[in-house]
């Protein structure tokens, strides 16, 4: 002989599963619950908390050595070009062209600065490999100072490293010299997916 629920507790079980999800998520959101996940889904080191690097101070030109207009609340990916700016310079700024590239729409909320006097000595060769590029130097040296201050905290040197910084300036994530683009190109992709920071 089988029992049978009775309406009653049927419907209380059926509220019951579609209330708990929700009330489970607002007390996370809240931080009545504090969850924190043992690992995170980023590739980079992530800049917590994000360092201001007054952005506002950089010159930055074109390709052509023309004042750049629209490059700031964008998302910026900042190379640390080292002085001389050489084969594996070269290389590295060949694996940012494809990133920018295999961002299909979303290109256009990404800007490629290459920060330093390396990029200056090799703008004919960087315009021919993607005039898309953005030459910026730091004439009053905070952004330096900035990214200086990301770098030794994770222990290594700031020429040939990569900084990704939100539209608001802010320095969140941190790529050591050698770094695979095939990193930023995923840590980009989900930010972009979910982030609409640049959008507001």
């Amino acid at each position: 002989m089988t029992s049978k629920l009775s309406p009653r507790i049927a419907l209380i079980i059926i509220a019951g599963l579609f209330v708990l999800p929700l009330a489970l998520a607002w007390l996370m959101y809240s931080g009545a619950i504090d969850y924190q996940p043992a690992e995170t889904r980023n590739l980079g080191a992530l800049v917590e908390p994000p360092v201001p690097a007054a952005i506002e101070s950089l010159a930055v030109r074109d390709i052509n050595g023309q004042a750049a207009s629209d490059w700031s609340e964008h998302w910026m990916v900042l190379y640390a070009t080292p002085e001389p700016c050489g084969a594996v310079c070269l290389a590295d700024a060949e694996g940012l062209r494809q990133v920018h590239r295999a961002a299909g729409r979303n290109q256009q909320r990404i800007r490629l600065l290459l920060l330093g006097p390396g990029a200056q000595s090799q703008s004919g060769a960087l315009g021919e490999l993607y005039p898309a590029f953005l030459l910026a130097t730091d004439p009053g040296g905070s952004v330096s100072a900035a990214l200086d201050a990301v770098s030794a905290a994770q222990g290594a040197a700031t020429p040939g490293s990569l900084y990704l910084l939100d539209p608001l300036g802010n320095i969140m994530m941190f790529y050591a010299a050698g770094f695979d683009p095939n990193d930023l190109k995923k840590d980009l992709k989900r930010l972009l997916t979910w982030s609409k920071l640049d959008e507001q």
